[in-house]
């Protein structure tokens, strides 16, 4: 159910434009900090191919190794294998490459060690796949598994391709854009959080600049997509974790 800011709060008031997880850890730091937290939904998801997916899990030894940039993209292994132990072994034996926290935690959720955890964009954790790779970490002859949403941004496929690195793409979920998402009413020194630019795509600029809101980005390719609309970010986080997001609306 989505809530309304009381705009009465004495705390400063954090809409996060985002569907709230189980123990949502961006709204526990939030609240620990101080600010009233209140989660919006924006988009929406569904699987795609699974059938493809399942046929390339199969098939580890094909593959230098997998990356995945978003916990979605973990979940829809999880649907192939609602038993991760079912597994193919043989991926236990590759990296997986995955970028920040929430996408990390899946990814161990399923039995795998993750690597790029630290990596706070698609682009940084490609610069990390680019530095394995010449290092002889995995075979650079076979492609990696790229598992991404229908609105994948072109970091990762763009900067390993260009380092003669081979990638396959599957795209495992499709991105529903709710546009027109209307905001609730401003309240004093309460913030707007963008987790993507799918999301940025769900408001129009002019009713953002009129709300007197503040707008915050979880990183700087969110940043980027919200100065391209017009909205101008106040605050943006250094990495996509709810520390660095409380860090950054205390800094601002």
């Amino acid at each position: 159910m989505t809530r309304v800011p009381d705009t009465g709060s004495a705390r400063p008031v954090v809409v996060l434009l985002r569907a709230s997880d189980p123990s949502d850890p961006y709204e526990a730091v939030l609240e620990a900090a101080g600010f009233d937290v209140r989660s919006r939904p924006v988009l929406a998801f569904s699987p795609v191919a699974p059938e493809r997916l399942a046929a390339a899990l199969a098939r580890p030894e094909a593959y230098a190794g997998l990356v995945v940039t978003s916990p979605r993209a973990v979940a829809a292994i999880r649907g192939c294998y609602p038993d991760p132990g079912r597994l193919p072994a043989g991926w236990r034996e590759k990296p997986v490459y995955a970028v920040g926290p929430r996408t990390a935690a899946a990814v161990r959720a399923l039995g795998w060690t993750p690597v790029g955890e630290e990596a706070g964009s698609g682009a940084a954790l490609a610069s990390i796949i680019i530095t394995a790779a010449e290092h002889g970490a995995e075979g650079a002859a076979r492609p990696y598994l790229f598992l991404c949403g229908d609105r994948r941004r072109d970091d990762v496929p763009h900067r390993l391709t260009a380092a003669g690195l081979a990638v396959e793409e599957c795209v495992v979920y499709r991105t529903h854009v709710r546009a027109g998402v209307k905001l609730p009413p401003a309240s004093p020194g309460g913030w707007l959080v963008f987790f993507s630019p799918s999301g940025v795509e769900t408001v129009h600029p002019g009713e953002v600049r009129a709300s007197g809101w503040r707008v915050a980005a979880i990183g700087p390719t969110t940043a980027r997509a919200l100065a391209e609309a017009g909205i101008p970010a106040s605050a943006v986080a250094a990495e996509p974790t709810p520390e660095a997001l409380r860090d950054a609306l205390q800094a601002a």
